[in-house]
């Protein structure tokens, strides 16, 4: 039987995977390169308890019985069925909403992109098969680029949700502030947090040099990874951090926290330190603006880090659960 593999997507007028799933794409470009995929197109309608049947009933009409599906993250698992009509894989990132838990025993397989997350799962819920771990993986344009970087530019890539700790990051760079001047810029999209936020700002006296960015083109988020002085990610809770990687391997310095799945995904390429001292991220801050070799020496580490991720690997790694699979229920 030929595999072949497909992917539910929300909505008639996409062209191919949501363009949020970033975490996705650089492995499906590589997957469909060696097997045949394609795209159940789902009629969107508001997600709720209410219409969660009427998903399942669009992907059980529209789904080839031949194909092996794969949802590729685990806000989608009311997709899930308690008999699914083929083979069905699922990406579970994070345990960061409860609530798209319930469903994932109802997956043949589930993929987790790191350790710590597979360890977490396999507490939370009774699964049939030990979730596989997959590491992430970022586009082949997330590279060096021989361009001057800005002076004194702080950046922050991710939503204004509690888990990012963002109201910790503006004190951190209030900090910051009262030693030299420098330039936060907060690249993600606006949210019922953001009047919150607006108020720590002005409270805090950082809102002349802060530049929020609520959307940013690929280009120019890789503009900002190659000419900012150092990305800071002192998040509470990752399920990997895609901007850990996408600042390693562009040649950013990093400074992360060390909670959760980040210093897995880090390992040496950058600083790790714990969100709550946020003395000690001004000072590490302050180390990187001021110190060139500082700078040169996290940028370094960053770029031998990320080359332990590959996205031929991971689609590599994808395509034997999906055959893995597929022969399990051939048979």
């Amino acid at each position: 039987m030929v595999l072949e593999i497909q992917y539910p997507v929300f909505g008639y007028r996409s062209v191919g995977l949501d363009v949020r799933a970033k975490w996705f794409t650089s492995w499906y470009e590589e997957i469909r390169q060696r097997v045949p995929t394609r795209f159940v197109r789902l009629f969107y309608i508001p997600t709720s308890r209410a219409t969660y049947w009427i998903y399942r009933q669009q992907l059980r009409l529209l789904e080839r019985p031949t194909a092996l599906t794969h949802i590729i993250t685990q806000m989608e698992s009311f997709l899930l069925r308690r008999r699914n009509k083929c083979p069905t894989v699922i990406t579970c990132y994070d345990l960061s909403v409860p609530r798209t838990l319930e469903f994932l025993r109802y997956a043949d397989r589930v993929i987790v992109p790191a350790r710590q997350v597979k360890e977490l799962l396999v507490e939370a819920v009774r699964l049939p098969h030990e979730p596989t771990v997959i590491p992430l993986a970022v586009p082949p344009a997330y590279r060096p680029a021989d361009v001057p970087r800005v002076r004194d530019h702080v950046l922050n890539v991710g939503t204004e949700q509690a888990r990012k700790n963002v109201e910790g990051l503006f004190r951190i760079f209030a900090r910051v502030l009262r030693e030299m001047p420098a330039t936060l810029v907060k690249v993600g999209a606006a949210s019922d947090a953001r009047p919150r936020l607006v108020n720590l700002a002005n409270e805090l006296g950082i809102s002349d040099h802060l530049v929020w960015k609520d959307f940013v083109s690929e280009d120019e988020l890789l503009q900002l990874y190659h000419t900012s002085t150092v990305t800071v990610i002192p998040s509470f809770l990752e399920g990997f951090s895609m901007p850990c990687l996408e600042a390693m391997s562009c040649g950013c310095p990093l400074i992360a926290s060390n909670l959760s799945a980040i210093p897995e995904t880090v390992g040496a390429g950058g600083l790790t330190l714990d969100p709550k001292d946020e003395e000690a991220w001004a000072d590490a801050i302050l180390r990187v603006l001021r110190d060139p070799s500082v700078a040169r020496d996290l940028s370094r580490r960053g770029i031998e880090r990320s080359k332990a991720f590959s996205a031929e690997q991971s689609a590599a790694r994808t395509l034997r659960v999906y055959e893995e699979l597929s022969g399990q229920r051939s048979r």
